[in-house]
């Protein structure tokens, strides 16, 4: 697998995003992904159940960075 890192982005490359990640990688992705490209605006994560991967966006790279370490942590379970 080939792994990109684009322009001055932050290397966020092998980080294990946790979920839905508020809809960013589209409406059905639900599974854990790992990023595995990464530019200023976007990301590009494969899913942990499938053969294709996802992108997402962003506005800013503040905002990308706010979101990849809010997804970054897994959310506990309730028992």
């Amino acid at each position: 697998m080939q792994i990109v890192i684009i322009n001055n982005a932050s290397n966020n490359i092998g980080k294990v995003l946790y979920g839905y990640c508020n809809g960013y990688f589209g409406r059905d992705s639900y599974s854990d992904k790992v990023i595995i490209a990464e530019g200023d605006l976007w990301v590009v994560a494969m899913p942990e159940y499938g053969k294709y991967p996802d992108t997402a966006c962003f506005d800013s790279v503040e905002e990308k960075n706010k979101r990849i370490k809010e997804w970054s942590v897994r959310e506990e379970e309730d028992d």
